[in-house]
């Protein structure tokens, strides 16, 4: 596995991004005055070690809290490189590193699971990191790209780290910890923040603009909306690609369909035989 840390850009006054490989995840740095806030920490305790190095160094104040966005390896493993500092992430992240691909995860990465540490300050729906002449509010809009993401948002600056809320490099990533019918929501939380003005930082990619937040919020919609319309046709999942319209590419709807089709039948909506009438 290759890991590597490209310096620290700055975005706004005392606010940096950096991207760590091998997963292309944005790092982000907020600083004040007395202190600073990392969010996200890389894909190993060794690379998370590098970021704090970087971060420090870039900052010109002491690090003096992190917070991780959501459980996924590249934001989530390297958080042990910090467990002197207050760490913040959603309540959800300590069952995680319970789930069974975590062992399987961290030997491909490297190292050995007993050196993921969770956060030592979980938190249900908000908290705020003050670093002097500014603040940082950390927030949970609902479940979306998984059960348990947080977003940092830097009013004064009017910033947003939304994690994998939003990508810009690639689709949004709906994997099998997605809550496909939840996650507009939770991104119409962050979108009644944004003004003409607001900087997105998203988890993968460049900066992006509320035009491109909007547009990507009503395409996740519009995956969960064609399934469920399809469904209600008698569509089944392996047929569903063609059958329908939908705003990504053929292996990213491929690979969320049967995804999207399972939450829908946990609901009880599954395709049912049209009969024809005589």
């Amino acid at each position: 596995m290759q890991f590597s840390l490209a310096p620290f850009e700055l975005l706004r006054p005392g606010i940096w991004r950096a991207v760590a490989q091998p997963a292309g995840v944005n790092i982000g740095l907020v600083a004040g005055s007395t202190g600073a806030l990392l969010i996200d920490t890389g894909s190993s305790p060794d690379q998370g070690a590098e970021l704090r190095q970087a971060a420090e160094a870039t900052a010109g104040v002491p690090l003096v809290a992190v917070l991780v966005t959501h459980s996924h390896f590249d934001h989530y493993y390297g958080l042990a490189a910090f467990d002197d500092l207050p760490t913040y992430g959603h309540e959800s992240l300590i069952a995680a590193l319970d789930a069974d691909q975590v062992t399987e995860e961290a030997a491909e990465l490297g190292f050995a699971r007993d050196r993921l540490r969770p956060p030592n300050r979980p938190m249900a729906l908000a908290r705020m990191v003050d670093l002097g002449d500014r603040h940082v509010e950390l927030v949970h809009f609902g479940r979306g790209h998984t059960a348990g993401d947080v977003v940092a948002i830097v009013p004064d600056a009017q910033l947003i780290f939304t994690g994998d809320l939003l990508e810009q490099s690639a689709p949004p990533a709906m994997g099998p910890d997605c809550h496909l019918k939840e996650w507009p929501a939770a991104l119409d939380g962050i979108l009644g923040l944004v003004k003409e003005d607001t900087l997105l930082v998203p988890g993968h990619g460049d900066p992006v603009d509320r035009v491109f937040a909007f547009t990507q919020r009503a395409e996740i919609s519009a995956v969960y909306g064609q399934v469920e319309y399809l469904i209600g046709q008698g569509v089944k999942a392996e047929d569903a690609f063609a059958a329908g319209d939908w705003p990504f590419d053929h292996d990213t709807i491929a690979a969320v369909l049967p995804i999207a089709y399972a939450q829908l039948a946990a609901e009880g909506k599954v395709p049912r035989t049209q009969l024809r009438l005589l």
